[in-house]
């Protein structure tokens, strides 16, 4: 046996991730999850101000029709697309339907979920424009 040491893959312990495409697209989408979750304490906050009176919902509609308001919301928004199709990617995998004695395609599945992902949108933008 020679005395040489087998080779080891050096990694960083804060960026390997960076290593893999798949692992980019992995970390992408759990770092989406983060701004889901803060819009979404946003809208609860709101709707606890509309509860409470006239003056503390106006403060609040202020508050995320300010710049920095309007810019989170863009970047929000830009998350909420990658984690919506992040999750649409994965529909394959986590559904099977089957139509008679063979599996329903996956890009059948994943058409559905755009399809109805496109429709409800633009049922909520024509809501928008009337209200």
């Amino acid at each position: 046996m020679s005395g040489r040491k087998p080779y080891k893959q050096q990694l960083s312990r804060t960026c390997w991730f960076m290593t893999s495409a798949r692992y980019k697209t992995y970390m992408l989408h759990e770092i989406s999850s983060i701004f889901v979750t803060i819009y979404t304490i946003i809208l609860i906050v709101g709707l606890f101000r509309l509860g409470e009176s006239r003056e503390a919902w106006e403060g609040w509609l202020a508050a995320v029709t300010s710049p920095i308001g309007i810019i989170f919301h863009l970047v929000a928004f830009a998350f909420f697309l990658i984690h919506t199709t992040s999750w649409f990617k994965a529909v394959p995998q986590a559904t099977r339907i089957m139509r008679g004695e063979e599996v329903l395609p996956g890009n059948i599945l994943v058409g559905a979920h755009y399809g109805v992902f496109a429709i409800v949108s633009l049922f909520f933008i024509v809501l928008a424009a009337v209200g």
